[in-house]
């Protein structure tokens, strides 16, 4: 909890920070330093979900109940696997959600060579949630996400970002009392979260003319590493001490799932090729639209290797496939004074996993439209 206090008022920090960005030029060498800067270097894709960016956008699936969050993920022990126990009547008239998602993406300071190469050091995090949006207002989940590192442009064309990421899910206070009172039971006394706690991040972002680029992205956990549920565990994975997992050394997965309910279980069966990867890639196209603003087409797709382990067994299937998804985006950014955040109006389409980290088994379709604030 301190950690995640004292992450938080780093962030506020250098928000607050930003305002006062400064820039030194160091003679007639090109060379500069910013402190601050306000536009980060790396720019993350516009169509994805979790997306370092200020939003708020409504949210409306398909009259399918197929498609709706209603159900929660729990271990299934002591021997079984995981199911999903509802925590509300599917119902296709509550097919209508609110997205509210703040962040930020700051660079701390950047050295620069006229525009040949940028050098930065980065610091980006938020928080995420979902409520309904049909007569009622309760709040599914929370996600909370951090991460740091260094982003590097050359020749404006390609920027490399490389560092950590965390993101783990909470469950919403509305949906776990409607869990209880319908299971009437203490059986599921410690639900299934979805977490990866902590990941190395590498992103390429390359725009070879002004108007367009393509982005890919890949985050494996790290060897030291916290990870939910701990069917997702790859089998080398391990934890350091603390005050709420094993001694440094021990599989990570045979933790967890003790905690979980399940006995006697461990990873060790996956092969060394299963790392519990998610991949990502994007593509952007822009079209100036002079007085008014930037137009664009934005798409995202992610790519979940932790799909191909199948949740009622716990193995491993090396046919089946990753989890796919993807976002597609239109968007109109309204023209802005220097220094400012950018204000975008979106309507996107999204078909996947449901934009709330805990909810990732429910794959979902919506239509969406809001408001993006974006450093």
């Amino acid at each position: 909890m301190e950690r995640k206090v004292l992450t938080l008022l780093v962030l506020l920090c250098f928000s607050l920070l930003s305002v006062f960005s400064a820039s030194y030029e160091f003679g007639d060498s090109g060379v500069s330093f910013t402190w601050a800067p306000i536009d980060p270097l790396f720019k993350e894709s516009r169509a994805y979900p979790f997306a370092n960016n200020v939003a708020f956008r409504y949210m409306i699936a398909p009259e399918d109940t197929d498609y709706l969050p209603t159900d929660i993920l729990v271990a299934d022990g002591p021997d079984g696997g995981y199911k999903e126990l509802a925590f509300r009547d599917p119902d296709a008239s509550n097919n209508t959600y609110w997205n509210l998602k703040t962040a930020v993406n700051a660079g701390l300071f950047r050295f620069a060579w006229d525009n040949y190469l940028k050098a930065e050091m980065y610091l980006h995090g938020g928080l995420n949630t979902v409520f309904g949006a049909y007569g009622g207002v309760d709040v599914l989940g929370f996600d909370g996400f951090y991460g740091a590192g260094a982003s590097l442009s050359i020749f404006d064309i390609v920027t490399l970002r490389f560092g950590f990421h965390h993101f783990s899910g909470h469950w919403g206070d509305e949906a776990l009392n409607d869990f209880y009172a319908r299971t009437e039971s203490k059986e599921y006394s410690g639900l299934t979260e979805y977490t990866r706690n902590n990941s190395w991040l590498l992103d390429i972002s390359i725009k070879p003319v002004k108007y367009f680029r393509i982005l890919a992205e890949i985050e494996i956990p790290q060897h030291v590493g916290w990870i939910r549920p701990a069917a997702h565990v790859p089998a080398d994975t391990i934890k350091n001490t603390s005050e709420e997992s094993p001694d440094y050394g021990l599989p990570l997965s045979g933790y967890i799932y003790s905690q979980e309910g399940i006995e006697g279980r461990n990873n060790d069966s996956y092969p060394d090729s299963y790392k519990a990867l998610r991949i990502g890639i994007g593509a952007e196209g822009e079209i100036l639209i002079p007085t008014v603003g930037l137009a664009y087409i934005a798409l995202d797709m992610q790519f979940h290797q932790d799909g191909k382990i199948n949740l009622e067994t716990l193995e491993y299937e090396e046919d089946r496939p990753w989890d796919f998804e993807y976002t597609v985006a239109l968007g109109l950014s309204l023209e802005a004074q220097e220094n400012l955040p950018e204000c975008t109006i979106e309507l996107s389409y999204h078909e996947g996993r449901f934009p709330l980290l805990n909810y990732f088994f429910q794959k979902s379709r919506y239509f969406s439209a809001g408001i993006l604030l974006t450093l």
